[in-house]
């Protein structure tokens, strides 16, 4: 597995040699200051456009990690509370008080999930992890089918157990997959066909 300090999801440079909507996201978290307003919260960006198997309809997700709860729903109010559609909610995920934060620009919508641990130690980046993983392991075809699986509506998580046809909760299940090497990986996607 790739060390983190080499992780490029880390950052956001790989962001400006991605795709079009990728270097667009740049641009927009770039006009909005978004990630320099959440800068002490170690924010992260996961979900499916660093993947490039977004759809019209994915939102931006950005993991942070708080150490009180309100400091990060006061940053939250004073830098993003003008903007449309903007939500701040709190709920149990895991056992972990989690936070999220939702507002939209003119281009992206965006959701600020926060948690007490690491933004790398989060579900949501585990699964991206394991999801880059297949994705790059896979032929070309399999990129095609998630984004096909996603248009009709099935979640990220449940996409990619469905189509590998792995059993159980589809977010517990790829969190599992985090352990296993490569050559599981491998042999996984060939009995799939990819």
């Amino acid at each position: 597995m790739q060390s983190l300090q080499s992780n490029p999801f880390l950052g956001t440079d790989y962001l400006q040699s991605g795709t079009a909507k990728q270097k667009e996201l740049l641009a927009d978290l770039e006009e909005w200051k978004i990630l320099k307003c959440l800068h002490g919260f170690k924010p992260v960006i996961a979900g499916t456009i660093p993947l490039d198997i977004d759809t019209e309809t994915s939102d931006v997700d950005i993991l942070v990690k708080f150490n009180i709860p309100a400091h990060l729903q006061k940053i939250c109010y004073a830098k993003f509370r003008n903007l449309p559609n903007y939500s701040f909610s709190e709920k149990t995920i895991s056992l972990r008080v989690t936070l999220i934060c939702r507002f939209e620009t003119k281009k992206f919508k965006y959701e600020i999930f926060g948690q007490s641990v690491e933004p790398i130690e989060q579900y949501g980046w585990i699964h991206m992890m394991v999801e880059n993983r297949f994705l790059t392991l896979a032929n070309p075809s399999f990129r095609e089918e998630i984004r096909n699986l996603k248009k009709q509506g099935i979640k990220t998580e449940p996409a990619f157990c469905t189509l590998l046809n792995l059993k159980g909760d589809p977010y517990k299940t790829l969190a599992q997959w985090n352990q296993k090497t490569e050559e599981q990986f491998r042999e996984l996607l060939i009995q799939r066909g990819f």
